[in-house]
Protein backbone atom coordinates (compact mmCIF):
# COMPACT_ATOMS: atom_id res chain seq x y z
CA UNK A 1 0.00 0.00 0.00
CA UNK A 2 1.21 3.43 -0.74
CA UNK A 3 0.07 4.53 2.70
CA UNK A 4 -1.64 3.13 5.74
CA UNK A 5 -4.53 5.41 4.97
CA UNK A 6 -5.86 2.49 2.92
CA UNK A 7 -6.26 0.57 6.18
CA UNK A 8 -6.38 3.44 8.64
CA UNK A 9 -8.32 6.25 6.98
CA UNK A 10 -8.17 9.52 8.86
CA UNK A 11 -10.83 12.08 8.38
CA UNK A 12 -9.86 15.59 9.36
CA UNK A 13 -6.76 17.48 8.35
CA UNK A 14 -5.47 20.77 9.57
CA UNK A 15 -2.62 23.02 8.60
CA UNK A 16 0.49 23.50 10.67
CA UNK A 17 2.46 26.69 10.28
CA UNK A 18 5.77 27.87 11.64
CA UNK A 19 6.81 31.30 12.88
CA UNK A 20 10.17 32.62 11.73
CA UNK A 21 11.97 34.93 14.13
CA UNK A 22 15.33 36.64 14.28
CA UNK A 23 18.32 35.46 16.26
CA UNK A 24 18.03 37.88 19.17
CA UNK A 25 18.00 36.47 22.68
CA UNK A 26 14.22 36.80 22.69
CA UNK A 27 13.97 35.36 19.20
CA UNK A 28 16.19 32.40 20.07
CA UNK A 29 13.96 31.59 23.01
CA UNK A 30 10.94 31.73 20.71
CA UNK A 31 12.56 29.28 18.28
CA UNK A 32 13.06 26.76 21.08
CA UNK A 33 9.49 27.21 22.27
CA UNK A 34 8.20 26.73 18.73
CA UNK A 35 10.27 23.56 18.29
CA UNK A 36 8.93 22.25 21.58
CA UNK A 37 5.42 23.01 20.42
CA UNK A 38 6.02 21.35 17.04
CA UNK A 39 7.47 18.29 18.74
CA UNK A 40 4.31 18.02 20.83
CA UNK A 41 2.14 18.43 17.73
CA UNK A 42 4.15 15.81 15.85
CA UNK A 43 3.75 13.37 18.74
CA UNK A 44 0.00 13.99 18.79
CA UNK A 45 -0.24 13.46 15.05
CA UNK A 46 1.69 10.22 15.30
CA UNK A 47 -0.43 8.98 18.21
CA UNK A 48 -3.60 9.65 16.19
CA UNK A 49 -2.13 7.73 13.23
CA UNK A 50 -1.77 10.82 11.05
CA UNK A 51 1.61 9.51 9.96
CA UNK A 52 2.03 11.69 6.87
CA UNK A 53 1.66 14.94 8.75
CA UNK A 54 3.73 13.61 11.65
CA UNK A 55 6.58 12.65 9.30
CA UNK A 56 6.57 16.08 7.67
CA UNK A 57 6.70 17.86 11.00
CA UNK A 58 9.39 15.59 12.41
CA UNK A 59 11.47 16.08 9.25
CA UNK A 60 11.16 19.85 9.69
CA UNK A 61 12.36 19.47 13.28
CA UNK A 62 15.26 17.26 12.18
CA UNK A 63 16.33 19.84 9.58
CA UNK A 64 16.48 22.54 12.26
CA UNK A 65 18.06 20.38 14.95
CA UNK A 66 19.33 16.90 13.92
CA UNK A 67 18.30 14.46 16.61
CA UNK A 68 18.32 10.66 16.85
CA UNK A 69 14.81 10.56 18.30
CA UNK A 70 13.47 12.57 15.36
CA UNK A 71 15.12 10.09 12.96
CA UNK A 72 13.48 7.22 14.82
CA UNK A 73 10.04 8.83 14.75
CA UNK A 74 10.36 9.61 11.03
CA UNK A 75 11.41 6.03 10.28
CA UNK A 76 8.44 4.66 12.19
CA UNK A 77 6.02 7.00 10.43
CA UNK A 78 7.27 5.94 7.00
CA UNK A 79 7.09 2.29 8.01
CA UNK A 80 3.44 2.68 8.98
CA UNK A 81 2.86 4.52 5.71
CA UNK A 82 4.27 1.45 3.99
CA UNK A 83 7.18 3.33 2.49
CA UNK A 84 10.05 0.92 3.23
CA UNK A 85 12.69 2.85 1.28
CA UNK A 86 12.09 5.99 3.34
CA UNK A 87 11.82 4.00 6.56
CA UNK A 88 15.16 2.29 5.87
CA UNK A 89 16.82 5.61 5.05
CA UNK A 90 15.90 7.13 8.40
CA UNK A 91 16.71 3.97 10.33
CA UNK A 92 20.13 4.04 8.69
CA UNK A 93 20.58 7.64 9.84
CA UNK A 94 19.72 6.55 13.36
CA UNK A 95 22.09 3.57 13.29
CA UNK A 96 24.88 5.75 11.83
CA UNK A 97 24.85 7.70 15.11
CA UNK A 98 25.95 4.46 16.84
CA UNK A 99 22.60 4.30 18.57
CA UNK A 100 21.12 0.93 19.51
CA UNK A 101 17.71 0.43 17.96
CA UNK A 102 14.86 -0.27 20.40
CA UNK A 103 13.76 -3.89 20.15
CA UNK A 104 10.55 -3.11 18.28
CA UNK A 105 12.38 -0.96 15.75
CA UNK A 106 14.85 -3.77 15.04
CA UNK A 107 11.89 -5.70 13.66
CA UNK A 108 10.51 -2.73 11.70
CA UNK A 109 13.93 -2.10 10.16
CA UNK A 110 14.25 -5.77 9.21
CA UNK A 111 10.80 -5.72 7.58
CA UNK A 112 11.69 -2.55 5.67
CA UNK A 113 14.89 -4.12 4.39
CA UNK A 114 13.09 -7.29 3.31
CA UNK A 115 10.53 -5.21 1.43
CA UNK A 116 13.40 -3.74 -0.59
CA UNK A 117 14.90 -7.18 -1.26
CA UNK A 118 17.94 -6.32 0.85
CA UNK A 119 17.65 -9.84 2.20
CA UNK A 120 21.14 -10.30 3.66
CA UNK A 121 20.86 -7.22 5.87
CA UNK A 122 17.24 -8.10 6.67
CA UNK A 123 18.36 -11.53 7.93
CA UNK A 124 20.95 -9.81 10.13
CA UNK A 125 18.31 -7.68 11.85
CA UNK A 126 15.70 -10.45 12.00
CA UNK A 127 18.33 -12.60 13.71
CA UNK A 128 19.08 -9.79 16.15
CA UNK A 129 15.38 -9.39 16.90
CA UNK A 130 15.05 -13.15 17.38
CA UNK A 131 17.70 -13.00 20.12
CA UNK A 132 16.15 -9.94 21.73
CA UNK A 133 12.68 -11.52 21.72
CA UNK A 134 13.68 -14.86 23.28
CA UNK A 135 13.75 -16.85 20.04
CA UNK A 136 10.29 -15.93 18.77
CA UNK A 137 9.32 -18.93 16.57
CA UNK A 138 7.58 -16.69 14.03
CA UNK A 139 10.79 -14.76 13.45
CA UNK A 140 12.62 -18.05 13.02
CA UNK A 141 10.09 -18.88 10.30
CA UNK A 142 10.67 -15.49 8.65
CA UNK A 143 14.42 -16.08 8.57
CA UNK A 144 13.91 -19.56 7.13
CA UNK A 145 11.44 -18.15 4.58
CA UNK A 146 13.90 -15.53 3.35
CA UNK A 147 16.76 -18.01 3.13
CA UNK A 148 14.53 -20.44 1.23
CA UNK A 149 12.48 -17.88 -0.70
CA UNK A 150 13.01 -19.65 -4.03
CA UNK A 151 10.25 -22.12 -3.21
CA UNK A 152 7.72 -19.27 -3.28
CA UNK A 153 8.48 -18.98 -6.99
CA UNK A 154 7.99 -22.68 -7.77
CA UNK A 155 4.31 -22.42 -8.75
CA UNK A 156 4.59 -19.10 -10.59
CA UNK A 157 3.82 -20.80 -13.91
CA UNK A 158 0.30 -21.52 -12.60
CA UNK A 159 -0.58 -17.84 -12.17
CA UNK A 160 -0.87 -14.80 -14.37
CA UNK A 161 -1.18 -11.23 -13.12
CA UNK A 162 -2.46 -8.43 -15.34
CA UNK A 163 -2.74 -4.78 -14.35
CA UNK A 164 -6.16 -3.46 -15.34
CA UNK A 165 -6.79 -0.35 -17.43
CA UNK A 166 -9.25 1.06 -14.91
CA UNK A 167 -6.38 2.06 -12.60
CA UNK A 168 -5.54 5.75 -12.35
CA UNK A 169 -2.85 7.66 -10.48
CA UNK A 170 -5.10 7.41 -7.43
CA UNK A 171 -5.21 4.46 -5.04
CA UNK A 172 -7.41 1.75 -6.57
CA UNK A 173 -7.85 -1.20 -4.25
CA UNK A 174 -9.90 -4.11 -2.95
CA UNK A 175 -11.73 -5.33 -6.06
CA UNK A 176 -14.37 -8.05 -5.68
CA UNK A 177 -16.14 -9.98 -8.47
CA UNK A 178 -19.63 -8.66 -9.17
CA UNK A 179 -22.16 -8.95 -12.01
CA UNK A 180 -19.84 -9.96 -14.87
CA UNK A 181 -17.18 -7.55 -13.69
CA UNK A 182 -16.02 -6.16 -10.38
CA UNK A 183 -16.51 -3.44 -7.78
CA UNK A 184 -13.50 -1.69 -6.28
CA UNK A 185 -12.47 1.19 -4.03
CA UNK A 186 -10.78 4.32 -5.34
CA UNK A 187 -9.85 7.72 -3.95
CA UNK A 188 -9.70 9.26 -7.43
CA UNK A 189 -10.67 12.91 -7.58
CA UNK A 190 -14.36 13.59 -8.16
CA UNK A 191 -15.98 16.48 -9.92
CA UNK A 192 -17.34 18.46 -7.02
CA UNK A 193 -17.41 22.04 -5.80
CA UNK A 194 -16.54 20.82 -2.30
CA UNK A 195 -13.26 18.98 -1.89
CA UNK A 196 -13.61 16.18 0.68
CA UNK A 197 -10.23 14.88 1.87
CA UNK A 198 -8.92 12.66 4.63
CA UNK A 199 -6.16 13.35 7.12
CA UNK A 200 -3.49 12.78 4.46
CA UNK A 201 -5.09 15.30 2.07
CA UNK A 202 -6.34 12.50 -0.21
CA UNK A 203 -9.93 12.32 -1.50
CA UNK A 204 -12.19 9.92 0.36
CA UNK A 205 -12.55 6.38 -0.98
CA UNK A 206 -15.63 5.64 -3.06
CA UNK A 207 -16.94 2.54 -4.86
CA UNK A 208 -16.67 2.07 -8.60
CA UNK A 209 -17.84 -0.69 -10.93
CA UNK A 210 -16.31 -2.01 -14.15
CA UNK A 211 -17.95 -4.62 -16.41
CA UNK A 212 -16.34 -7.23 -18.61
CA UNK A 213 -16.29 -6.73 -22.38
CA UNK A 214 -15.45 -9.34 -25.04
CA UNK A 215 -14.74 -9.12 -28.72
CA UNK A 216 -16.56 -11.09 -31.43
CA UNK A 217 -14.40 -14.17 -30.85
CA UNK A 218 -15.32 -14.31 -27.18
CA UNK A 219 -11.65 -14.56 -26.21
CA UNK A 220 -10.26 -11.04 -25.92
CA UNK A 221 -11.53 -9.69 -22.61
CA UNK A 222 -11.22 -6.21 -21.21
CA UNK A 223 -13.11 -4.17 -18.67
CA UNK A 224 -15.15 -1.10 -19.42
CA UNK A 225 -14.82 2.36 -17.97
CA UNK A 226 -15.24 2.53 -14.20
CA UNK A 227 -18.49 4.16 -13.10
CA UNK A 228 -19.73 4.99 -9.59
CA UNK A 229 -21.40 2.09 -7.77
CA UNK A 230 -24.23 2.53 -5.24
CA UNK A 231 -23.80 6.29 -5.48
CA UNK A 232 -27.19 6.79 -3.82
CA UNK A 233 -25.44 6.05 -0.55
CA UNK A 234 -24.64 9.62 0.44
CA UNK A 235 -21.57 8.86 2.55
CA UNK A 236 -19.85 12.06 3.59
CA UNK A 237 -16.63 10.37 4.59
CA UNK A 238 -14.79 7.13 3.88
CA UNK A 239 -16.19 4.01 2.25
CA UNK A 240 -14.35 0.74 2.72
CA UNK A 241 -14.20 -2.82 1.35
CA UNK A 242 -17.39 -4.55 0.25
CA UNK A 243 -18.45 -8.21 0.20
CA UNK A 244 -21.32 -9.65 -1.86
CA UNK A 245 -23.21 -12.81 -0.87
CA UNK A 246 -26.54 -14.61 -1.37
CA UNK A 247 -26.08 -14.65 -5.17
CA UNK A 248 -25.19 -10.95 -5.07
CA UNK A 249 -28.56 -10.08 -3.56
CA UNK A 250 -26.92 -8.84 -0.36
CA UNK A 251 -23.75 -7.03 0.56
CA UNK A 252 -21.73 -6.10 3.62
CA UNK A 253 -19.56 -3.02 3.54
CA UNK A 254 -17.32 -0.81 5.63
CA UNK A 255 -17.95 2.92 6.01
CA UNK A 256 -16.94 5.62 8.46
CA UNK A 257 -19.14 6.41 11.43
CA UNK A 258 -21.36 9.44 10.97
CA UNK A 259 -20.50 10.77 14.41
CA UNK A 260 -16.99 12.11 15.02
CA UNK A 261 -15.17 11.06 18.17
CA UNK A 262 -12.09 12.46 19.92
CA UNK A 263 -10.48 15.26 17.88
CA UNK A 264 -12.76 14.54 14.93
CA UNK A 265 -11.57 10.98 14.34
CA UNK A 266 -14.24 8.65 12.97
CA UNK A 267 -14.20 4.90 13.39
CA UNK A 268 -14.89 2.53 10.52
CA UNK A 269 -18.00 0.43 10.96
CA UNK A 270 -19.82 -2.44 9.27
CA UNK A 271 -23.17 -2.18 7.49
CA UNK A 272 -25.44 -4.36 5.33
CA UNK A 273 -27.55 -3.66 2.25
CA UNK A 274 -30.01 -5.59 0.09
CA UNK A 275 -30.66 -5.31 -3.62
CA UNK A 276 -34.20 -4.48 -4.70
CA UNK A 277 -35.94 -3.35 -7.87
CA UNK A 278 -34.99 0.20 -6.88
CA UNK A 279 -31.32 -0.71 -6.42
CA UNK A 280 -29.33 -1.21 -3.24
CA UNK A 281 -30.99 -0.23 0.04
CA UNK A 282 -29.42 -0.09 3.48
CA UNK A 283 -30.82 -2.90 5.63
CA UNK A 284 -28.95 -2.97 8.95
CA UNK A 285 -25.75 -2.23 10.82
CA UNK A 286 -23.47 -4.70 12.56
CA UNK A 287 -24.44 -4.87 16.26
CA UNK A 288 -20.81 -4.78 17.41
CA UNK A 289 -19.84 -1.52 15.75
CA UNK A 290 -18.10 0.81 18.20
CA UNK A 291 -16.54 4.24 18.26
CA UNK A 292 -13.39 3.13 20.11
CA UNK A 293 -12.23 0.69 17.42
CA UNK A 294 -12.58 0.27 13.67
CA UNK A 295 -13.63 -2.55 11.37
CA UNK A 296 -11.31 -2.19 8.40
CA UNK A 297 -12.46 -4.98 6.05
CA UNK A 298 -15.08 -7.72 5.79
CA UNK A 299 -15.95 -10.87 3.88
CA UNK A 300 -19.23 -12.79 4.19
CA UNK A 301 -19.59 -16.45 3.25
CA UNK A 302 -21.94 -17.01 0.32
CA UNK A 303 -24.68 -18.49 2.52
CA UNK A 304 -24.62 -15.41 4.76
CA UNK A 305 -24.06 -17.42 7.95
CA UNK A 306 -20.42 -16.54 8.66
CA UNK A 307 -18.38 -13.39 8.22
CA UNK A 308 -14.74 -12.53 8.76
CA UNK A 309 -13.61 -9.03 9.63
CA UNK A 310 -10.39 -7.14 10.34
CA UNK A 311 -10.36 -4.89 13.38
CA UNK A 312 -8.08 -3.14 15.84
CA UNK A 313 -10.35 -3.87 18.80
CA UNK A 314 -8.53 -4.47 22.06
CA UNK A 315 -7.35 -7.91 23.10
CA UNK A 316 -5.87 -8.86 19.75
CA UNK A 317 -2.50 -10.30 18.81
CA UNK A 318 -1.19 -7.15 17.14
CA UNK A 319 -2.43 -4.15 15.15
CA UNK A 320 -5.27 -5.38 12.95
CA UNK A 321 -6.48 -8.92 13.69
CA UNK A 322 -8.98 -11.17 11.94
CA UNK A 323 -12.21 -12.16 13.67
CA UNK A 324 -15.11 -14.50 12.91
CA UNK A 325 -18.79 -13.82 13.56
CA UNK A 326 -21.72 -16.16 12.89
CA UNK A 327 -25.38 -15.48 12.07
CA UNK A 328 -28.03 -17.68 13.71
CA UNK A 329 -30.88 -16.43 11.56
CA UNK A 330 -31.70 -13.53 13.87
CA UNK A 331 -28.49 -11.87 15.00
CA UNK A 332 -24.73 -11.87 14.64
CA UNK A 333 -22.49 -13.32 17.35
CA UNK A 334 -19.77 -11.35 19.10
CA UNK A 335 -16.58 -11.33 16.97
CA UNK A 336 -14.18 -14.13 17.93
CA UNK A 337 -10.45 -13.59 17.41
CA UNK A 338 -8.99 -16.23 15.10
CA UNK A 339 -6.04 -16.62 17.43
CA UNK A 340 -2.34 -16.94 16.75
CA UNK A 341 -2.89 -19.62 14.12
CA UNK A 342 -3.76 -16.70 11.84
CA UNK A 343 -3.03 -13.43 13.66
CA UNK A 344 0.41 -12.04 14.45
CA UNK A 345 1.91 -9.04 16.21
CA UNK A 346 1.70 -7.31 12.81
CA UNK A 347 -1.44 -6.58 10.77
CA UNK A 348 -3.82 -9.10 9.23
CA UNK A 349 -6.56 -7.68 7.03
CA UNK A 350 -8.58 -7.98 3.82
CA UNK A 351 -10.14 -11.39 4.56
CA UNK A 352 -11.89 -13.22 1.73
CA UNK A 353 -13.82 -16.42 2.42
CA UNK A 354 -14.38 -18.68 -0.58
CA UNK A 355 -15.99 -22.02 0.27
CA UNK A 356 -13.71 -23.49 2.93
CA UNK A 357 -10.70 -21.40 1.94
CA UNK A 358 -9.84 -18.18 3.77
CA UNK A 359 -7.56 -15.71 1.99
CA UNK A 360 -6.07 -12.73 3.80
CA UNK A 361 -3.15 -10.31 3.83
CA UNK A 362 -0.48 -10.15 6.53
CA UNK A 363 2.73 -8.29 7.16
CA UNK A 364 3.49 -10.39 10.23
CA UNK A 365 3.67 -13.85 8.64
CA UNK A 366 6.78 -15.01 6.74
CA UNK A 367 6.77 -13.70 3.18
CA UNK A 368 8.60 -11.85 0.46
CA UNK A 369 8.30 -8.47 2.19
CA UNK A 370 5.55 -5.97 2.96
CA UNK A 371 2.02 -7.37 2.90
CA UNK A 372 1.71 -10.84 1.37
CA UNK A 373 -1.43 -12.83 0.59
CA UNK A 374 -1.96 -16.09 2.48
CA UNK A 375 -4.53 -18.86 2.49
CA UNK A 376 -5.76 -21.32 5.11
CA UNK A 377 -8.38 -24.02 4.90
CA UNK A 378 -11.24 -23.57 7.38
CA UNK A 379 -11.98 -26.68 9.43
CA UNK A 380 -14.83 -27.14 11.90
CA UNK A 381 -13.08 -25.47 14.83
CA UNK A 382 -9.63 -24.62 13.56
CA UNK A 383 -7.61 -23.72 10.49
CA UNK A 384 -5.27 -25.72 8.33
CA UNK A 385 -1.67 -24.70 7.79
CA UNK A 386 -1.29 -21.11 6.61
CA UNK A 387 0.17 -21.04 3.09
CA UNK A 388 1.92 -18.14 1.37
CA UNK A 389 0.37 -17.75 -2.10
CA UNK A 390 3.82 -17.19 -3.59
CA UNK A 391 4.94 -15.25 -6.64
CA UNK A 392 3.54 -13.59 -8.76
CA UNK A 393 0.57 -12.88 -6.46
CA UNK A 394 3.10 -11.85 -3.81
CA UNK A 395 6.19 -9.71 -4.29
CA UNK A 396 8.50 -7.73 -2.03
CA UNK A 397 5.94 -4.91 -2.27
CA UNK A 398 2.50 -4.77 -0.63
CA UNK A 399 0.11 -7.34 -2.08
CA UNK A 400 -3.33 -7.70 -0.54
CA UNK A 401 -7.10 -8.03 -1.02
CA UNK A 402 -7.17 -11.23 -3.07
CA UNK A 403 -10.72 -12.25 -4.03
CA UNK A 404 -11.60 -15.15 -6.33
CA UNK A 405 -14.65 -16.34 -8.22
CA UNK A 406 -16.61 -19.43 -7.16
CA UNK A 407 -14.28 -21.99 -8.75
CA UNK A 408 -11.16 -20.07 -7.59
CA UNK A 409 -9.78 -19.86 -11.10
CA UNK A 410 -9.96 -16.08 -11.55
CA UNK A 411 -10.10 -13.02 -9.37
CA UNK A 412 -8.40 -9.81 -8.36
CA UNK A 413 -5.57 -8.67 -6.13
CA UNK A 414 -4.25 -5.25 -5.14
CA UNK A 415 -0.55 -4.40 -5.26
CA UNK A 416 1.74 -1.39 -5.22
CA UNK A 417 4.46 -3.20 -7.20
CA UNK A 418 4.31 -0.37 -9.76
CA UNK A 419 4.59 2.48 -7.23
CA UNK A 420 0.87 2.96 -6.66
CA UNK A 421 -1.99 0.85 -5.30
CA UNK A 422 -3.53 -0.80 -8.36
CA UNK A 423 -6.00 -3.57 -9.09
CA UNK A 424 -4.68 -6.63 -10.96
CA UNK A 425 -6.60 -9.46 -12.54
CA UNK A 426 -5.45 -12.91 -11.41
CA UNK A 427 -5.80 -16.17 -13.32
CA UNK A 428 -4.89 -19.17 -11.19
CA UNK A 429 -3.71 -22.57 -12.37
CA UNK A 430 -3.47 -21.30 -15.91
CA UNK A 431 -2.94 -23.97 -18.52
CA UNK A 432 0.55 -23.80 -20.00
CA UNK A 433 1.20 -24.48 -23.67
CA UNK A 434 1.92 -26.66 -25.52
CA UNK A 435 0.26 -29.54 -23.68
CA UNK A 436 -1.04 -32.95 -24.76
CA UNK A 437 -4.51 -34.33 -24.22
CA UNK A 438 -5.42 -38.01 -24.21
CA UNK A 439 -8.72 -39.02 -25.78
CA UNK A 440 -11.00 -41.83 -26.91
CA UNK A 441 -12.74 -41.57 -30.29
CA UNK A 442 -16.20 -43.18 -30.68
CA UNK A 443 -19.09 -43.04 -33.14
CA UNK A 444 -22.77 -43.89 -33.46
CA UNK A 445 -25.32 -44.14 -36.26
CA UNK A 446 -28.01 -41.44 -36.38
CA UNK A 447 -30.82 -44.00 -36.21
CA UNK A 448 -29.40 -45.70 -33.12
CA UNK A 449 -31.45 -45.51 -29.97
CA UNK A 450 -30.08 -43.55 -27.01
CA UNK A 451 -29.58 -46.83 -25.15
CA UNK A 452 -27.42 -48.30 -27.90
CA UNK A 453 -23.76 -48.52 -27.00
CA UNK A 454 -21.25 -46.24 -28.71
CA UNK A 455 -18.61 -47.98 -30.79
CA UNK A 456 -14.90 -47.32 -30.79
CA UNK A 457 -13.66 -45.54 -33.90
CA UNK A 458 -10.21 -46.99 -34.66
CA UNK A 459 -7.50 -45.88 -37.07
CA UNK A 460 -9.03 -42.49 -37.88
CA UNK A 461 -7.06 -39.42 -38.84
CA UNK A 462 -7.58 -36.38 -36.57
CA UNK A 463 -6.72 -32.81 -37.50
CA UNK A 464 -6.74 -29.99 -34.94
CA UNK A 465 -8.02 -26.82 -36.62
CA UNK A 466 -7.72 -23.30 -35.20
CA UNK A 467 -11.20 -21.78 -35.69
CA UNK A 468 -9.85 -18.24 -35.68
CA UNK A 469 -7.07 -18.82 -38.21
CA UNK A 470 -8.72 -21.64 -40.18
CA UNK A 471 -5.55 -23.71 -40.45
CA UNK A 472 -4.52 -27.17 -39.23
CA UNK A 473 -2.10 -26.89 -36.28
CA UNK A 474 -1.71 -30.54 -35.23
CA UNK A 475 -2.42 -34.08 -36.51
CA UNK A 476 -2.70 -37.53 -34.96
CA UNK A 477 -4.26 -40.99 -35.54
CA UNK A 478 -6.47 -43.06 -33.23
CA UNK A 479 -5.16 -46.56 -32.49
CA UNK A 480 -7.01 -49.85 -32.88
CA UNK A 481 -8.90 -49.22 -29.64
CA UNK A 482 -9.78 -45.61 -30.54
CA UNK A 483 -7.24 -43.98 -28.22
CA UNK A 484 -5.31 -40.94 -29.36
CA UNK A 485 -2.97 -38.23 -28.07
CA UNK A 486 -3.14 -34.71 -29.48
CA UNK A 487 -0.84 -31.77 -28.76
CA UNK A 488 -2.52 -28.39 -28.25
CA UNK A 489 0.05 -25.75 -29.28
CA UNK A 490 -1.54 -22.57 -27.80
CA UNK A 491 -4.78 -21.23 -26.40
CA UNK A 492 -7.51 -20.65 -29.00
CA UNK A 493 -10.89 -21.97 -30.15
CA UNK A 494 -10.54 -25.34 -31.85
CA UNK A 495 -12.41 -28.03 -33.73
CA UNK A 496 -11.22 -31.52 -34.65
CA UNK A 497 -11.69 -32.93 -38.15
CA UNK A 498 -12.08 -36.71 -38.15
CA UNK A 499 -11.37 -38.70 -41.36
CA UNK A 500 -12.15 -42.43 -41.51
CA UNK A 501 -9.22 -44.52 -42.73
CA UNK A 502 -11.34 -47.17 -44.49
CA UNK A 503 -13.91 -45.07 -46.37
CA UNK A 504 -12.60 -41.50 -46.13
CA UNK A 505 -15.76 -40.22 -44.42
CA UNK A 506 -15.29 -36.91 -42.62
CA UNK A 507 -16.85 -35.22 -39.59
CA UNK A 508 -16.00 -32.39 -37.21
CA UNK A 509 -16.20 -32.24 -33.45
CA UNK A 510 -15.81 -29.05 -31.39
CA UNK A 511 -13.09 -29.00 -28.73
CA UNK A 512 -13.85 -26.61 -25.90
CA UNK A 513 -10.79 -25.73 -23.84
CA UNK A 514 -10.87 -23.49 -20.80
CA UNK A 515 -7.92 -21.40 -19.68
CA UNK A 516 -7.32 -23.36 -16.50
CA UNK A 517 -5.13 -26.43 -16.12
CA UNK A 518 -6.45 -29.84 -17.11
CA UNK A 519 -5.87 -32.90 -14.99
CA UNK A 520 -5.58 -36.49 -16.13
CA UNK A 521 -9.16 -36.72 -17.45
CA UNK A 522 -9.76 -38.54 -20.72
CA UNK A 523 -11.45 -36.59 -23.51
CA UNK A 524 -14.21 -38.60 -25.18
CA UNK A 525 -15.01 -37.46 -28.73
CA UNK A 526 -18.19 -38.79 -30.32
CA UNK A 527 -19.08 -38.42 -34.00
CA UNK A 528 -22.49 -39.20 -35.50
CA UNK A 529 -22.45 -41.19 -38.71
CA UNK A 530 -25.05 -38.97 -40.42
CA UNK A 531 -22.79 -35.96 -39.90
CA UNK A 532 -20.15 -37.42 -42.17
CA UNK A 533 -19.61 -35.61 -45.46
CA UNK A 534 -17.23 -36.42 -48.30
CA UNK A 535 -16.50 -32.81 -49.14
CA UNK A 536 -15.80 -31.03 -45.89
Amino acid sequence: MTGRNTIWPTFICWGICWLFTGMSAFGQETVFSIMKSDNRKASELFASKRYRQAARLYESLADRAPNAQYYLAIARAHFYLHEPAEASKWYQKYVALNEDLPTGDVLLYAESLAAQRNYDLAIKYFTLYEKLSDNDPRIMKKIWQIKNRDYLFEDSVHYTIKRLDCNLASADISAVPYDNGFVFLSNRAQKSVIKNVDGSDNPFFRWYQSSMKTDSTGIIVHYGEAVPFFDKLQARYQLGPVSFFDNERQMAFVASDGQPQHKGKRSLQLFFAKRSDEGWLLSSSYPFNANHYSIAAVSVREDGKVLYLASDMSGGEGGLDLYQSTFDGKSWSKPKNLGNEINTMGDESFPSINGNALYFASDGLPGLGGFDVFSAMVNDRSFGEVQNMGYPINTNFDDFALTLNADRSKGFVTSNRNDSDDVYEVTIDLQTYPFTIAGLLKFKEENWRESDALKVYPLADLELIDNLKGNVVARTVSDERGHFNLTIPYFSQYRIKVVGSSDGDEATVSLDLGKTRYGENMFELVVVKNNFKKDY
